[in-house]
This record gives structure tokens, sequence and C-alpha cells, in this order.
């Protein structure tokens, strides 16, 4: 019997005396498993470094250590998940607070088994320990490191380099910008932050220079990666070096200081090319060429710009010393840090120059030099000059040296034009004396480009200008003043007299600003002057008549922005017959006849001068090129004859002239009798016309005969019944325009066979049209093919009442080409439209699979045409009456391969559609497109209930703007399709097809849409919405394969009482991931998605999704009862509207709250500065205590006639006994009017307020208001309150509480305000700033 009851205990107390091991001992099994683990990373470290010093030195490293190193690294994730998860959540329970024993048991297991596991690796980790091991190098620190300076301006560039590196999809990066901008140092920086962050295994430098010596480059990239190359030929060391990539995967290159372009050949050489294909390194790139590769994709580039005047002037200091801020310098010092224009390196080398100087004459003297551009008297300076100066010398043409020359003629910060600098490349002859002047203009814009590239150059805002950089001009004067190239540049003050020099000989090119001229030398020579360049400050009533005397030789000729009044022109113009270029610019013109002895001119200009009449004489210039009359508003009359003389003429621009002969042929003698020229005249040579812009009042002025044959032929015609010049933007100061044409004419019939339009027609980029009558489609593709034009890319077409669609096909043509360029369409004023092109024959459609045949009616874009259009940008579609669907894609086939719909498409514009319902319909699944939609802008459709569907919402990712205005009928933004079909309904409903995400999106704007209900109607996103809590786990599930039937019932018994007080129930998801709802908490759930429902602009489902916005202002929309619904939301997670700047509600009736049952711990609206609210009659209270809390950067509240409101700050559960102090750190402006109700601010006194930045507060037409708070607050900057009709009431005792108390016994706070100007459109464009500045 002994022996049978010894056998029972052997086999039973075993496995059950094992299991309860792990019960009893389940802390030192955790705690042996910690000890266990830290070695292992310790041993996995060290052999991880052997393995990267034999990798580095070319060794091959046994397969058995990376098996090794594979598993355990998979071990040490798998433990650091258990100790870091399901150990520390489990913490309390195991220290005894509540113990679960099922829940030790599992723990102890686990342990017990990891840490078996981690003794095995490291056992058989042990035979590694010779692995080669490589000490690196010591890393040397850069004094330029140590010298960075962290600007506000570069900060946010080194940034984006950052996270452009962290982008998978970026692969090459580049850093441009001019020399001495610091573009070295902001690499080396971004090297130590990598480094820092540990971005990529390694980050390797090297400078590249203007003459790149490949082994150099080969050698410094070894050392920089730890290592060193054997090899000696380059293609031994760039197969090297290709090793050493590939087998790093993560390797950061720097390539500094790139001067010529890198190509592919150039980094194969190096070793670099194919470790780059194959995505084993990344490259960032420092060059001050604007495009510092060849045939190699960068894929982000990054200019290094001018630092900003603050963090100029900070430097500055730092390079001088602080002997700049005493009263004496720091005046003169300003001046001296604005002359260096924001280069570091100029900052950097003048301020060093000058540092700790006190002497203010030597500070005088500083500055006088850099604005006299006499650098060398300055010590260091030359180094900032050398930089430019050698980027000057390594232009490689004449021409771009010349174009860079040219560019200093003009004053600082000037808007140099390029058309000028193309009109001296004319006359200094470019082309060798070749060629036409569009081909000059050519050449110069792609100099102007390179020179920008090269950064000598900088973009300007003027259209077809670019700017230089002070310090570059400086140098450009230096350079060009030498004796080889003869200019004398004086513009930095108006002179009264001609600058005095010995001798005026040597000059070639001369450029003054004058203010009165009251003297010049009366026997002026200058035998080599080539260029004069006048510019004049002040209104000029004369100009010397013998100043041109000495000047035989002179070529070109320009009085650049000059206010000289000339009834007539000086003799002394008589003596330039050597004269090619004349231009007069703002000048005020009498008699200009003296022009037409100047028999060699070639460009003559008269822009924006206030000139009359073009005399007869002009048509004596028979080498005349190009003839600009452009702006010449006052001009009445081009005589008679002068074009017909003009046989030379290549370009021709008189826009802002109307007035033409109305003679349409010639007479029999070749003589045109009138008394103002006719475009007749330039039949005989219209085939040699390269460019012509003109304006005419009818079609009738322009012949039928006009052959532009050139091939290189561009035009800006505009023909209007408009009369005033320049209301049609004739008046533009382009001079690279595209082929244009504006067609204005009554009845459509009036264009007959005119050949001259139809071949303006047909070479159109821009077209305009404006054709009243008898057009019911603009082209007839199967019976006037030959004038479709071919490169259109900008159609608008205004009032035509018969208009019905575009174009006119047949049903076996293939797509028109016409608009496969077209990247902007303007439909306005179209009441019989009803699509883009008409077939004879109907168009097949799919419906369902099967075919069925129905007729394209009443939708602009079909399925078919939306295919036609594929780089349009811009659509704009207004008052259109017929028009029912913009895109109608209803068969549409979905294929794999093919490119995204409209996906250049950013601005859409509709407005005045009164029948349109839908915006975009019938998308059929998988359907893609408008991804780069940027604004959306609807005015005055008021058939239209919802604006997009939430298949198309999903798709706009680059949506910035959306504004919805005067739509009745709309009642929300993005609306759930109910489309039949099982399939469709699958899709519609999956998570992908409903998941929603606008991460660009910026403003918002909702006005005058009544019936406006939310934006997104049962849209969702991936926000993790608040958890309900889990229902208590079963006691059957735990796992408990492993132990015997006897002990899991034991285990079962031992821990039934305990798992109701576990803090670990529903958080360890690892050991128990099943979670269940009671019918409570369904019940709680559905009522939630119930609440949702209401009529709420942003439910919690849609908050993330625009995390991004900037502006909100939502107006007249009566329907709206709540605009943020925060129930629901996970209050742990949430981050909500954290870029939101401004929020607008301007009468919304029905308003009951801004936010909504906020959560407690809510996290959000940090950023909000502008709140404004007006007539939301319904509303009781702007926010409560935990909203308060977070409006941290709120500056300015504005409340007005809200009835209902009774006290800004509502009540909140649980606030009761909350004694928090409330403060509002920025808010400087409170202005509450006509507020019947309004108590306080807060009714309640247990919150105390600050406002120091207060220092404006208006009140009126608030009767019942008795103090701001029951409690404290403080006011320190408040010195006052704002009262109705300006008047003001200074603070009492220094109390707001008091100073109100004090209005109240003397006038009061009853007198109402007027309600405030307010038109939707007036606030749109932003008149109503100030309406509320009683």
């Amino acid at each position: 019997m002994e022996n049978i009851i010894s056998l029972i205990v052997e086999y039973s107390v075993g496995p059950i005396g094992k299991q309860f091991g792990y019960l009893v001992f389940y802390k030192s099994s955790i705690a042996t498993l910690e000890e266990k683990f830290r070695r292992a990373l310790e041993k996995k470290e060290a052999v991880q470094q052997s393995v990267n010093g034999a990798q580095w030195n070319q060794e091959v490293v046994a397969s058995e250590v990376k098996t090794w190193l594979t598993n355990v690294e998979k071990k040490i994730e798998e433990i650091q998940k258990f100790l870091g998860e399901d150990v520390k959540a489990n913490r309390m329970c195991l220290n005894g607070w509540c113990p679960d024993l099922k829940l030790c048991y599992s723990l102890g297991k686990k342990a017990k088994k990891n840490t078996q596991a981690i003794i095995q690796l490291l056992e058989e980790g042990e035979k590694y320990d010779r692995v080669y091991n490589i000490a690196p190098p010591l890393k040397v620190r850069s004094p330029s490191t140590e010298l960075f300076k962290d600007f506000e301006s570069r900060k946010s560039t080194i940034q984006n380099v950052l996270n452009a590196l962290k982008n998978d999809n970026i692969d090459m990066i580049a850093l441009c910008g001019m020399g001495g901008m610091g573009k070295t140092k902001m690499a080396k920086e971004i090297k130590r932050r990598v480094e820092s962050d540990n971005l990529f295994h390694k980050v390797a430098i090297t400078v590249v220079s203007q003459n790149p010596n490949f082994i150099k480059i080969q050698g410094e990239l070894a050392e920089s990666l730890g290592t060193r190359l054997k090899a000696e030929s380059l293609q031994g060391r760039a197969d090297e070096l290709h090793s050493i990539l590939t087998e790093n995967k993560k390797v950061l290159l720097i390539l500094d200081d790139v001067w010529k372009p890198l190509d592919n050949q150039d980094i194969e050489d190096i070793g670099v090319y194919y470790a780059f294909k194959e995505k084993s390194c990344k490259i960032l790139l420092t060059s001050r060429n604007g495009e510092p590769s060849n045939g190699i994709e960068i894929h982000e580039t990054f200019r290094v710009d001018l630092l900003s005047e603050e963090e100029a002037w900070n430097l500055f200091v730092e390079m001088t010393g602080d002997c700049v801020n005493s009263s004496d310098l720091i005046s003169i010092a300003k001046q001296v840090a604005k002359e260096c224009a924001g280069s570091p390196l100029a900052i950097a080398t003048v301020g060093g120059a000058l540092s700790n100087k006190s002497d203010k004459n030597e500070w005088k003297a500083a500055l006088q030099q850099l604005k006299m551009s006499i650098p060398q008297n300055i010590n260091g300076q030359l180094k900032v000059y050398s930089n430019i100066e050698f980027s000057y010398n390594y232009l490689e043409s004449d021409e771009a040296k010349s174009c860079f020359l040219l560019c200093c003629l003009y004053p600082e910060d000037y808007d140099v034009p390029i058309e000028n600098l193309v009109r001296y490349g004319v006359a200094k002859r470019f082309l060798k004396g070749l060629g036409t002047v569009e081909q000059t203009r050519v050449l110069v814009h792609t100099i102007v480009k390179n020179l920008r590239r090269s950064n000598l150059l900088l973009d300007s805002n003027e259209k077809e200008c670019v700017k230089m950089h002070d310090v570059v001009r400086d140098v450009d004067i230096s350079i060009a003043s030498r004796d080889e190239n003869g200019f004398m540049v004086v513009l930095h003050e108006g002179l009264e007299e001609w600058p005095q020099k010995d001798r005026y000989d040597s000059y070639t090119t001369i450029s003054l600003l004058l203010g009165e001229m009251k003297w010049h030398p009366t026997e002026l020579k200058c035998p080599k002057l080539q260029l004069l360049q006048l510019l004049c400050l002040n209104l000029s009533k004369t100009f010397p008549d013998n100043l041109l005397d000495g000047m035989k030789e002179l070529k070109m000729l320009c009085l650049q922005n000059s206010y000289f009044t000339l009834p007539t022109l000086p003799p002394s113009i008589q003596i330039l017959q050597n004269l090619q270029m004349l231009n007069l610019q703002h000048c005020s013109l009498g008699d200009v006849s003296v022009i037409g002895t100047l028999g060699n001119l070639e460009i003559l200009g008269f822009p924006d001068c206030d000139i009359e009449e073009l005399p007869s004489e002009i048509g004596n210039l028979s080498r005349l090129k190009l003839l600009d009359m452009k702006e010449c508003v006052f001009l009445k009359q081009i005589a008679a004859g002068v074009l017909s003389n003009l046989s030379r003429l290549e370009e021709l621009y008189v826009g802002g002239f109307n007035k033409w002969g109305c003679r349409t042929t010639m007479e029999a003698n070749g003589e045109v009798k009138a008394n103002n020229a006719s475009l007749v005249e330039l039949i005989p040579y219209s085939s040699q016309l390269v460019v012509l812009e003109i304006s005419v009042p009818s079609i009738c002025y322009l012949p039928k005969e006009l052959h532009f044959s050139n091939s290189n032929f561009r035009f800006r015609i505009n023909i209007s019944i408009n009369d005033i010049p320049g209301s049609d933007g004739s008046l533009d100061e382009r001079y690279l325009f595209e082929n244009s044409l504006k067609l204005e004419v009554e009845d459509a019939s009036d264009l007959g066979e005119h050949q001259t339009i139809r071949s303006l027609l047909k070479n159109a980029v821009v077209l305009n049209s404006d054709i009243e009558k008898n057009w019911k489609h603009i082209w007839f593709e199967k019976e006037e093919k030959e004038i479709l034009p071919c490169n259109l890319k900008c159609l608008t077409i205004n009032r035509c009442e018969d208009l019905e669609y575009l174009l006119e096909a047949t049903s076996d043509s293939t797509p028109p080409n016409s608009f496969h360029l077209l990247e902007s369409l303007s439909l306005h004023y179209l009441p019989r439209l009803i699509g883009i092109c008409k077939s004879t024959d109907s168009v097949e459609v799919e419906r369902e699979g099967s075919s069925a045949s129905t007729t394209v009616a009443h939708k602009l874009f079909s399925s078919n045409t939306i295919l036609w259009v594929p780089n349009l940008k811009r659509l704009i579609v207004g008052d259109c009456g017929s028009l029912e669907v913009v895109f109608d894609l209803e068969g549409l086939k979905v294929k794999e391969n093919r490119k995204p719909i409209l996906a250049v498409l950013s601005e859409l514009t509709l407005w005045d559609l009164s029948w349109m319902s839908h915006v975009w319909k019938n998308i059929p699944p998988g359907f893609q497109g408008f991804q780069n939609l940027t604004l959306i802008d609807i005015m005055g459709c008021g058939s239209l209930r919802n604006l997009l569907s939430a298949s198309i919402a999903k798709l706009l990712v680059q949506l910035q703007v959306v504004t919805i205005r005067d739509c009745n009928l709309m009642e929300n933004i993005i609306q759930r399709e109910y489309e039949a079909g099982e399939e469709r309904r699958a899709y519609i409903l999956s998570n992908d097809a409903h998941s929603l995400k606008w991460p660009s999106i910026k403003s918002i704007n909702l006005w005058e849409c009544p019936k406006l209900k939310t934006f997104g109607s049962e849209v969702r996103n991936e926000r993790k919405l608040r958890k309900p809590r889990a229902k208590e786990p079963s006691s059957g599930s735990f796992p408990a394969r492993e132990s015997s039937g006897l002990f899991n019932r034991c285990l079962e018994s031992c821990v039934s009482r305990h798992r109701n007080y576990s803090p670990a129930q529903g958080k360890s998801n690892s050991i128990n991931k099943e979670i269940t709802l009671t019918k409570e908490e369904e019940q709680n759930v559905s009522e939630t998605e119930n609440q949702a429902k209401m009529l709420s602009l942003f439910q919690y489902n849609m908050i993330e999704s625009l995390e991004n916005l900037e502006e909100l202002s939502i107006h007249l929309c009566d329907s709206l009862e709540v605009i943020f619904e925060l129930e629901g939301l996970n209050a742990e997670e949430s981050n909500i509207f954290n870029n939101l700047t401004v929020l607008s509600l301007i009468y919304l009736p029905k308003l009951l709250h801004i936010w909504k049952k906020d959560p407690r711990d809510i996290k959000g609206f940090n950023y909000l500065r502008l709140l404004r609210v007006w007539e939301c009659g319904s509303l009781k209270c702007l926010f409560t205590p935990s909203i308060a809390k977070l409006l941290v950067k709120l500056e300015e509240i504005e409340v007005y006639s809200c009835n209902e409101m009774e006290e800004f700050l509502g009540k909140e559960l649980g606030d009761e006994e909350n004694r928090d102090v409330i403060a509002f750190p920025l808010v400087k402006t409170l202005k509450l009017g006509n507020l019947r109700k309004l108590e306080c601010f807060h009714t309640e006194d247990n919150h105390a307020f600050e406002w120091p930045s207060l220092d404006k507060i208006t009140i009126v037409g608030c009767p019942k208001l008795k103090m701001l708070v029951s409690t404290s607050t403080k006011t320190p900057k408040l010195k006052g309150v704002h009262m109705k009709s300006r008047t003001f009431q200074p603070m009492v005792e220094g109390d707001l509480n008091a100073t109100i108390q004090h209005i109240i016994k003397g006038e009061g706070l009853n007198q109402f305000s007027s309600p405030p100007f307010y038109d939707i459109r007036s606030y749109e464009a932003g008149y109503d700033k100030d309406v509320f500045d009683f």
C-alpha cells in the first residue's frame, strides 16, 4: 500500500510541484530574468562591435554569427516587451496590493522560460569572443561646428533636412545658397544631429570643391567611415567603397561645396552610384549652384537664405563686442550691420575687423567705405568679396559676365528688369550680330536663370525681374569699375552735379542717380562711352541741351524710371548716329520727331510715358526691330504710314492703344490715306513679325490678310468693345507672354471666314471668348478641325447665350487634343451650357456590368471628357444655370495602371449654379484622382445638399481651404454614399473607404448655409475613441495546457475570490485580449452614437482629420447647435485643433455649445488667438473651466449680441471644489457688446482670474453686468474701460470690478450699440475688421 501511495505522489506531485514553483517563486524568477537580460544586452553589443570592425576592414563574418545576432535580437525584443508591459503593468498586484494568483503563475512561468532561452544564447555566444574588433578613430570636434549659430531661420531648414532624411522615399537632398551663407556649418550641424539621434549607422563627409579630386574624396569618405582604402587605382578604391557602403545599409554621405553639377558617372567613379541606387546610402549636397546635379534626381532642395534683421544684428554684436551698444556707436553700428545685408560671412568678417573698436570716426570711415564699395581698406573684408568674385570669374561666357556687370547699374535692392538686359544684349551683339531680338531674349533669360542658380542674382517679387544682394552688388561694382571694364556707377544719392573726374575718356558705361541736375562739364568728352543710363529721383523739367555732345560713340541711352518732362528732346541727341537702343521710361514727352534722325536705331521704347503722338518721322527708322509703347495710356495717334515704313520690325507693343484707322485694305498705290495708322500697314511684313501686342475695338479693325507665318510668332491681341485701355488687363508689363487672344464679338456670324482670327485661334495658348449670340459650339471637330487650338492652356468663356457645348464631335472620332495641355478653364454666364462635348450619336456608358446608351447631358465632365484634361489645374464655373453635375463618372472603368484623374487640379470654384445637385457623382469603387486639390470655393448653389462623398473626401490629402457660401439646402459637407449594389456598399462601408485625413487643411469657411447640420455624415477616421471598461475576464480564459487537471482546478478555486479587485483587468492584453461590453455599457455607447447625430458641426470622429486647421469661420448657419462635439474622444490620446488660431462664429441662432461635453483631461486648442462670437442668441456661455485652461495663446475675445449669455465661464460637473487660478496670459483685448443677460464672467466664486496682458476692454449694452468676477482678478496692464461713443473710464483704485461699479453708478452700461455692419462679401474682403470699434 505504501508503494502505491509513493508512486501516486511521485507521478502527481512532480508536475504539480513544477507548476506550484511558477507560482511560489515568481518574484525571484522575474529578478533572475532581469539580470540575465542585462548580460544578454552587453554580450550582443560586444559581438556587434566585433562584427562591425570586421566589416569595415573587409573581413568576412561567418553566417553563424549573423544567425546568433538575429536570434538574440528577437529574444531581446520579446523579453523587453514582457518586462516593459506585462510585468510593469501589474507591478502593484505583484507587490501584494491585490494578489491575483493566476496572474502570478502566468508571469512566473513566462519568466522561467525566457531565462532558460537567454542562458542558452549566452552560452552559444561565448565562442564569438574572438571576432576581430577595431577601435573607431577618436572624433576631433571641428572648430566650425563650435561656431555654429542656431538661428531661427537655420533651425527650420535643419529640421526640414532631418525630416527629409527620415523619409524613406527621399535619397538625395541639396542645401543651396550664395557663398558665405553658412551651408558648410549647417551640413556639419546636421551631421552632428544625425549622429546624436542615431538616424544612420554612419555619417561621412567630404569636400568636393571646384576641381574635384576623386581619389582624395574616396579617402575622406572611407576615413569618415572608420577604415582605410587599400587599392591605389580609382576603380579599385571605388569597388572597396561600394563594398563598405552596401555592407552597412544605412549611411549618410555629405558632399560639401559642389561646384560643377554631379552626374551619374561622377558618383560611379567615386564608388557611390550603385550603393545609392540600392538605397544603402543617402546623399546630402551643399552647393552655390541651384541645380548641383545633372541627371540625378534631387528629391528635396532647401535654400539657405540671408539672416533676418534681428539675427543679423545679434551676430554682428557678437562679432564686434558690446561696445556697439554704447549710445555713441549704436546708430552707426546698425547702419554698418545693415550694409552686410544679412550675409553671415560678411557680418563675421566686417564685425571681426571692427571688433572692440570704440572710435566713432573709425566706424564712420568703415560705413563710408562700405557704401562706396571700397572693401580693400577694411581688414578681412576681402575674404567675403573674393568668394563672390570667384563665382563671377567662374562664369563660362562673356555674355554671362556682361549680364552680371549690367545688373550693378541699378540702385540697391532694385528690381532689375530682365527685358532691359535683353535690349542691352541686342546692342552689345550677344548673338554676334545675328539672330532676332527674341533669340537674344531667350539667351539672356537662360543666362539670368544660371546666374540665379549660382546665387549671384536673387529672385524678385516683381514679374520678369531679378534682384542682387547688396554685398554681391558691391563686388559687381568693384569689378565693373576696373579699367578693363570702365564702368562709373554713382547711385547712392541724388546728384545735382555731374560727378567730377579728372578724365572721362576711359569710361564705357555710366549709370547715375540724378536729382535736379544743376551743373555738368561744358565740354564733357566720353569718347569710349557706349552705354548711358540716367535715373531721376524727382520731377525734372530740364535736360542739358549739350549733355550728349561728347558721346558720339554712344550705342545705348536709357532714361530709366526717370521723371523728366521734355517738351522736346535735346538737340544733341542728333549727334548719336551710332545709337542702337533708346529707352525713355516714365517720361512726359512732347515732340519726339528728332528721333527719326537716328538711322541706326534698332530698339525704341516709350514704356509708361505720357506721350500723345508717335510722329511720321519715326517711320524713317528703317533698321528698327522693336517698338515698345506699353502703358502709353494717353497715346492718341500713331501717324499713318509709320508702321508700313518699319520694314524690319520684329516686335510691336502697343497694347494700350486702340484708336486705329479703320482701313482694312491698302490703296492701289500701296499708300494708306488716314490720320491714324491702320493695321493694314503690317500686312507686307506680317510674316516676319515675331511678337505682336495690340488692342483693337472691333473685329473690323483687324485685317483678314495678316499672315503670321513665323514659327516663333507670339501674340497678345485684345479685340474688345471696351475702349478703356488697360481695363481688360491689356496693360501687362510682361514681355514673355504666351499667345493670348481676347475675342469679344456680339454675334458669332461676324467671324465669317476671317482667316486671321482662325489662325490666331489655332495658335492661342490663352483664349478669352465673349460672344453673345449664335454660338452653340465653340469648335466643330468634323467641319472645322483645322482651327482647333493645339496648345491651349487657359480658356475663359463669358456671356455666350446660346452656348451648349465647347465641342461637337463625331462618334467615330478620336478624342480631341485641344484640351490636353489645358491648365485653366473658366466658364461664366452660360445659361444653356450642358457639357464639354456633344456627340451626334449616343455615348456608351457602363452600368453595373452592362452596356447601355444614353445622351450625355447636364454634366460638365462625363467619364469620357474628364480624361481629355489631364493637366487642368484650375476650374471656375459660374452662373451656368443648366448644369446639374460637375463631375459625373458613370461608366468610368477603374484600371490598375491608369494615372489618377485630374491629378494636378488645385483650385475648384463654383458659383451661382442654381440647378447643380452634385459636384461629384457616380464615383466608381477604387477611383483615384483629385489628390492635389488645395482649394474648394462654392457660392450660391441652391440645390446642393452636400459637397462631396466620403470616397472623394479621403483622396483630398492636399486640401487647404474650403469655403461654402449661400447654399440654402446644404446639410453636410461630407456625405456618406448610398448607391445600390452589394459590392459597392461593401466598399463604401469598409475602413479604407471611410478613413479620412486632411493633413493640409488650413481654413474652413461656412457662410449662409441655413440647413447645415454637420461637417461629416457618418465618416470615420482612425482615432481611437474613449475605451469602454472591459468586462471582468472569465475564469476560464487563461490558457493552462501544461497544467495537470488537478492543479488547474486548485488554481481556479484559489483565484476566484480575488479577481474582482485586480487593477490589471482590462489592461494586460498580453494575458487576456478578450474584452466584452455589458448591456449597460452597450446602452451607453448607443446613447453616445445618438448624441453624435445631433446638429454638431464637428463630431468626435471627425476631429483628428482636421488637426492642422488654422482658421474656422461659421456664419449665418441657422441650424447648428454645437461646433465641437467632444464626447467620445479618448482624452488620454487627444491633442486636438492645436493649430487653430482663429475661430469666428457669427449669427448662429440655435448654437447652444461651442465645446460640448468636453472630457476633463482633453488637450488641444493651445494656439487659438482670436475668438469671435456674434449674434448667437441661444448661447449661454463661451466655455467651461477645463476649456479655458487650454486657451493659453488666446489674444482677443469678441462677444456681441448673444442675448441668452449669462456668463462667459460655464459650470462644469465636479468643478465646485476646484480652486484653480484660471489665467489668460496673452489676452490683450476683450470686447463685450449687447449682452442683455450677462451678469459676470463667472458666477461661482471658486476660481480666481489673471489677465496679465489685458490692455483694452470694451463694454457696451450689458445692463445686468455688475462685476467681472466675484473673486480676485489681476489686470496689471489695464488702464480703463472703453464704452459707447468712444467714452473711456480710467481704472478706479486699480481694480476692474471697482471700475465697473463706478460706471454703473454713473451713466451705466445700459446703452446698446447698433448692430455691426455685416455683409458676407465685405467680411471676405476684410472690410469689417474694425466693426466692433464702437
